[in-house]
C-alpha cells in the first residue's frame, strides 16, 4: 500500500536520499562572463542548474541531476553545480547571476516558471548561454528553451495499458491544463486505441504540481467513472494517480523517472534523459557559440526519452501487445513513425 500524501513525499525522499548542492557565494570574485571556450580549449564547460523544489524527487528534478552527473562522468563537462529550493523571482535572479559570475556556462533554470528571470539576467551576461524548459521555441539572443516531447513515451505506455487491462477508460491528469499535459494524455489515449479502438477517456487539471492528495481524489473520481488506466503530467498528479490505481486495481504510469518501486500498480515509466538535452547546450558552449540553437524535440530518436516496463509487469504483457510496443518503439526511435502532437 502506498503512503499518505506526506508519507509518499517522505518515502520518495528517503529512497533516493537528500542531496543539496549549495551554490557558493560570489564573494569578491567579481563578474565573469568571458566568451565560451573554443574547440581547442583544454577545460570542458561547467554546467549550473537551478530548481524550485528538491532535486531528489524521483521525478523531474532528479532527472536534471542525473543528466548532469552523466555528463560529468563522461568528461563532457568539467564540473556542475546546482541549487534547489529556489523560488522564481528575486531569489532565482540572484542564484542565476551568481552562477554566471562564477563562470558557469551553460546555466539551466529547470522550470518554465523561471522564464522571466532567465531573460532578465541573461541580458547582463551576453556571453553565457541560459536555458529553461519553456517548450515554446522561445529562443532569443543567448536564451533558449527546451521542450518536453513526453507524448512520444505516453503513446507507448497507452499501448501497454490497454493490453493488460480488460476494459475501462483512460484517466489523464496534469498539474494545470497546459499543452504538454494535454499532448501526453491524447497520445496515451491514441496508443490505447491501437489495442482497443473503442477506448475513451477524460483529462482533469488538478490545479497544483505537488499536491498528491488532491490528485488522488481527482483520480478516484475518474475511477468511479470507469477509468482503469492512468497517465499523469507532473509529480503530484502522478503520485496521486499511483495511489488511486493501487486502491482500485488499475494501472498507472511513472513520470520522468522509473517509479516501479513505488507500487505494483506502476505498469511502465518513462525516463527523461536530460544528459542528451544538456549535452547539446554544452556542445554549443564548447564550440564557442553564444547564440544557442533551439534545444527542441530531443525525444526518443535522440535518446532523450526511454520507456521502461516495470519488473512486476514484464511477464504479464501479452505477447502480441509486447510485439506492437516493440515495433512502435523501434519506429519512433528510428524516425520512421512520428507520434502526432495533439495538445488540444
Amino acid at each position: 500500500m502506498l503512503a499518505t500524501t506526506r508519507g509518499l513525499r517522505t518515502l520518495v525522499t528517503a529512497i533516493v536520499g537528500i542531496s543539496v548542492l549549495v551554490l557558493a557565494g560570489c564573494g569578491d570574485a567579481g563578474r565573469r562572463d568571458a566568451a565560451p571556450s573554443g574547440p581547442g580549449a583544454s577545460t570542458a564547460p561547467k554546467l549550473a542548474i537551478v530548481y524550485s523544489p528538491q532535486f531528489k524527487d524521483g521525478s523531474w528534478g532528479e532527472a536534471a541531476i542525473t543528466g548532469a552527473q552523466k555528463l560529468k562522468d563522461s568528461g563532457v563537462i568539467s564540473d556542475f553545480a546546482a541549487q534547489e529550493n529556489i523560488n522564481p523571482g528575486p531569489d532565482a535572479e540572484r542564484a542565476l547571476r551568481s552562477f554566471a559570475e562564477q563562470g558557469y556556462n551553460p546555466i539551466v533554470a529547470h522550470s518554465f516558471n523561471y522564464g522571466d528571470n532567465i531573460k532578465k539576467v541573461a541580458k547582463e551576461f551576453p556571453n553565457t548561454i541560459f536555458a529553461y524548459p519553456g517548450g515554446f521555441g522561445d529562443v532569443s539572443e543567448n536564451v533558449a528553451d527546451y521542450s518536453q516531447p513526453f507524448h512520444e513515451a505516453t503513446y507507448l505506455e497507452g499501448i501497454l495499458a490497454a493490453g493488460v487491462t480488460p476494459g475501462g477508460t483512460v484517466a489523464g491528469a496534469g498539474g494545470f491544463d497546459i499543452p504538454v499535459c494535454r499532448a501526453m494524455y491524447n497520445a496515451y489515449l491514441e496508443g490505447a486505441k491501437l489495442v482497443r479502438p473503442a477506448t475513451t477517456g477524460t483529462f482533469v487539471a488538478v490545479g497544483d504540481w505537488s499536491d498528491v492528495q488532491k490528485a488522488k481524489e481527482a483520480a478516484l473520481a475518474q475511477a468511479d467513472q470507469g477509468a482503469t488506466m492512468f497517465v499523469g503530467c507532473g509529480q503530484g498528479p502522478t503520485f496521486g494517480q499511483i495511489q488511486a490505481a493501487a486502491e482500485r486495481k488499475a494501472v498507472a504510469s511513472g513520470y520522468s523517472g522509473d517509479m516501479s518501486g513505488l507500487s505494483p500498480a506502476v505498469l511502465a515509466s518513462f525516463t527523461w534523459n536530460l544528459d542528451k538535452i544538456f549535452g547539446e547546450m554544452v556542445g554549443d558552449v564548447a564550440a564557442g557559440k553564444v547564440n544557442p540553437t533551439r534545444y527542441f524535440e530531443v525525444g526518443m530518436a535522440k535518446g532523450g526519452l526511454s520507456v521502461v516496463i516495470s519488473p512486476e509487469w514484464q511477464a504479464k504483457v501479452p505477447a502480441e501487445v509486447k510485439a506492437t510496443f516493440d515495433k512502435k518503439t523501434a519506429e519512433i526511435t528510428s524516425g520512421a513513425f512520428v507520434v502526432p502532437l495533439n495538445d488540444k
